[in-house]
Order: structure tokens, then C-alpha cells, then sequence
């Protein structure tokens, strides 16, 4: 994999992050924008607006002098397909400059949280590989990814997806105590497949201690979460559905109970649910716990200036495979 070097770095402007090193411009020809800086201000605006045919080339040009935001921005763009054609080469390239050069950043940066998408996207990448660019799928490599963007940056998905990888032995051994650590960290900040997953194996007891109340109020969270997140997959409503047929008052008591010290700011609604609802609508019967394809945010953070340097350049196959698997309890 190509390692990119740094460059310097500017400053981060107005409502997205923008590092801005100096541009290069080379001949007679005097520069298309006045400034990398400019640039992305230009194709910001016109993305904004759905004018894509301008909006590429000033991201590009500004992707090319080093702007995060706009390596961010055709990233995303060419990963979802949304105004142009969906090209997963494209976005590769775009997310492994972004980790390449910001690999080691510190994870109190305000640009962690971009950091730890970017690797979270090629760690997708890697688990099931771009046939176009004859990128192989590689869960090892897919693990050490998501292991430094979960553990160093924090990152929810990545928390996610290795609990996933562990529990179906992918790329690592599978271990359930192992899953159920990593899907806790990831559960603990409202990530709703995390919780749905973490709530199934307690509430059934699958390699770990059987704990039918907290897996029931995790699955009535990770219910609830889904739906307020607008994503509301399948799966998670049917295993919310199955476990609440089954439990008992006393369990369900328990379960609402157990609800505040799991956080999140919609307990107290889901808390009344668990108790209330004396009939479960929809399919009643176990469906397969089919993972979802994890989307990336296209939010728009709305931070202020802030000047960051990052490290020299690292290759992202340096040392992944040394961090420890201890991720907390559950």
C-alpha cells in the first residue's frame, strides 16, 4: 500500500475542517483557484447545491494540496454514489490518504473522529475487498483497521465491527467474551447494532453468562436508537421482538429497571415500552442476525478554527497487530 507523506499544514476555517498546505503551481499558467483554501470553499458550495460538474474539480484540486475536508468530501461522495458515479477505487484512495497522513494524530484532535471514519471505511474495504482494483479481501489486515481506529480513536463502528468479526471468527479467532467487550464499548455510546448484538448474547447466553434483563434492555435500546437514527434495519427490530414476546413481567421489570444506568437520551420513552406494550407486532420468530452494511455520516460538523500538525506519514500496515484486546467490561 502507498505511503503518502504529510504535508504541511494550515489552518482549519469556518464550518468544516480545512488543513490547507501550500499549494504547488507550477508553469506560466496562472492557478485555476487562487488558493487551495478557496478551492474547497468553491466545491463545497457547489456540492451544496448539487452542482456537481463544478464541485468535483475544485474538491480535487483542493484533495490534491492536502485539504481534509475535501478528501473527506470525495471520499464519501464516490464511496455512497451520491452525484457521481459510485467509484470504490476512487474513495480507497481518498480514505487511505486521510489515514496514511493522520495516523497518529492525537485522538483528542477535533479531526479524530474523521481520522477514525476513514479508517473504519478501509477496513470495510479490506473485509470485502474492490474487485476493480484486484484488492483482495483481507479480514487480518480488515481487524488491525478496525482495531486502531476503535481502540486509538474511539471510533463506535469499529468497536462494532470487530465484536461482529470476533463473534463469527473472522480475520481473529472467534471468542465471545472478546465480541462481547468490544460491542459494549460501542453499546455504551448508542450504537445501536452493538447493542442489538451485546443485548442477543446476554439475553440467550451465547459464550457469555445468560443476563435476559440487561439483553433485553440493550435490545429495547438498540430498537429505539435505530429508529430515531431514521436506519431502523430489520434485524434488529426482529430480535428486539422475539426476546420481548418471551420475557416475563418480572424480567421485563427488570430489564426497564436496568434502562438508566445504560444511558441514552431516549430511556425514558423506551423505558414506558418495555412495560406498556403487552403485544409484539411483526414477526415473532428468531430472524438470522444479518449484518448491516455500515453507512458513513455525511453530517457536517460545525467547528471552529483550529490548528493541527499532524505526524510524519505512516504506513497503515505498521504495528496494528499489537494492541490489546482488553476493551472493558460488560
Amino acid at each position: 500500500m502507498p505511503i503518502f507523506s504529510a504535508s504541511t499544514v494550515g489552518s482549519a476555517l469556518a464550518a468544516f475542517i480545512i488543513l490547507t498546505p501550500a499549494g504547488v503551481v507550477g508553469g506560466d499558467e496562472p492557478p485555476p483557484y487562487a488558493s487551495a483554501t478557496e478551492a474547497y470553499r468553491q466545491g463545497a458550495s457547489a456540492m451544496k447545491s448539487g452542482e456537481m460538474a463544478s464541485a468535483v474539480p475544485a474538491l480535487e484540486y483542493a484533495a490534491k494540496r492536502g485539504v481534509l475536508g475535501a478528501q473527506l468530501k470525495l471520499a464519501r461522495l464516490y464511496a455512497s454514489g451520491g452525484g457521481v458515479p459510485k467509484d470504490d477505487t476512487k474513495a480507497f484512495y481518498y480514505f487511505q490518504r486521510i489515514a496514511d497522513q493522520y495516523a497518529e494524530i492525537p485522538s483528542s484532535s477535533p479531526i479524530a473522529k474523521y481520522v477514525g471514519e476513514a479508517f473504519v471505511a478501509l477496513g470495510q474495504y479490506y473485509a470485502r475487498g474492490i474487485p476493480a482494483m484486484t484488492l483482495r479481501p483481507d479480514p487480518i489486515y480488515a481487524v488491525g483497521l478496525f482495531r486502531h481506529a476503535g481502540a486509538y480513536f474511539g471510533n463506535a463502528e469499529a468497536q462494532y465491527q470487530l465484536g461482529r468479526l470476533y463473534l463469527i471468527g473472522s480475520g481473529v479467532e472467534k471468542d465471545s467474551t472478546i465480541a462481547a467487550n468490544w460491542l459494549s464499548m460501542a453499546a455504551r455510546k448508542q450504537h445501536a447494532g452493538a447493542q442489538a448484538l451485546l443485548g442477543e448474547l446476554l439475553w440467550r447466553g451465547d459464550g457469555v453468562s445468560q443476563r435476559p434483563a440487561r439483553g433485553l434492555a440493550l435490545l429495547t435500546l438498540a430498537n429505539e436508537n435505530a429508529k430515531a437514527s431514521g436506519s431502523d434495519p430489520a434485524w434488529i427490530g426482529q430480535l428486539y421482538q422475539e426476546a420481548f414476546a418471551r420475557a416475563d413481567n418480572t424480567i421485563r421489570k427488570d430489564a426497564e429497571a436496568l434502562l438508566p444506568q445504560l444511558g441514552g437520551v431516549r430511556r425514558a420513552a423506551t423505558a414506558a415500552k418495555i412495560t406498556t406494550n403487552n403485544r409484539v407486532t411483526g414477526p415473532s420468530s428468531r430472524a438470522a442476525a444479518k449484518s448491516p452494511t455500515p453507512s458513513l455520516s455525511a453530517a457536517e460538523p460545525q467547528l471552529g478554527p483550529v490548528e493541527v500538525v499532524p505526524p510524519a506519514a505512516m504506513g497503515m500496515s505498521v504495528g496494528f497487530g499489537a494492541s490489546s484486546d482488553s476493551a472493558g467490561g460488560f
